[in-house]
């Protein structure tokens, strides 16, 4: 049975919003894979036998990624169960007639641009006790 080509499949939207949150999400998976993956190498190595020759873990990470988009984009309006009307920006995959018949750039109706590097780490402060209130009674 030959394979179904991906251009077959329909091209459906998506809301910007859940496209962006998407993305990040899977670029954050990706580095707790990489970490993972280095702390079971790392634990291999403290569980090997004294003696034994071992390499230390390599730590894999993001330090900057950029992702770019361009697609076709499109505002419309709907009406959820709660009855207040929301609109939104929908987008989808270039159209590969659109691009074959008017050109790249005049099917491309949205070009965005993500970003994504650390900035730091959270430093752990231990939990400050309340001084005692010297009115209050014991």
């Amino acid at each position: 049975m030959p394979l179904p080509s991906p251009l077959a499949a329909p091209l459906d939207s998506v809301e910007l919003g859940q496209l962006l949150t998407s993305t990040v999400e899977s670029v954050v998976s990706a580095q707790h894979k990489l970490d993972e993956f280095t702390l079971a190498r790392a634990k291999e190595r403290d569980a090997a036998a004294p003696g034994e020759l071992t390499l230390p873990p390599l730590w894999y990470t993001f330090r900057r990624v950029a992702i770019e988009l361009e697609m076709a984009a499109s505002v419309s309006r709907s009406v959820p169960s709660s009855g207040a009307t929301r609109t939104e920006l929908r987008c989808r995959p270039l159209d590969p007639t659109s691009v074959s018949l008017y050109g790249y750039q005049a099917s491309s109706g949205l070009r965005v641009r993500v970003e994504l590097a650390p900035q730091g780490y959270a430093e752990i402060v231990p939990p400050r006790h309340p001084e005692p209130d010297p009115e209050q009674p014991r």
